[in-house]
């Protein structure tokens, strides 16, 4: 029972991995979109709103950098177990 029970917590923390790498790359590309688009119409885009922009996006990738570490220190938690 132990070992299926880690094998379903690994496979759930690689699912939970995948997830939150598939969120940092959508808001790469959404920090890239929004920079280009910044740069060709500078007009649309303060200062301030950029930097309230860059804050809140820094944030967010703060937010999924710690998740995917706390996630990849469960998985070798795990795997040690084995």
């Amino acid at each position: 029972m132990s070992a299926y029970k880690n094998t379903v917590n690994e496979k759930a923390i690689n699912k939970k991995m995948g997830q939150l790498k598939a969120e940092l790359t959508f808001l790469a590309d959404e920090i890239e979109a929004i920079g280009r688009h910044a740069m060709e119409q500078p007009e649309k885009y303060g200062p301030e709103a950029l930097e309230e922009l860059r804050h809140s996006h820094m944030g967010e990738v703060l937010r999924l950098r710690s998740e995917l570490d706390g996630l990849e220190g469960a998985l070798l938690a795990l795997k040690i177990a084995l």
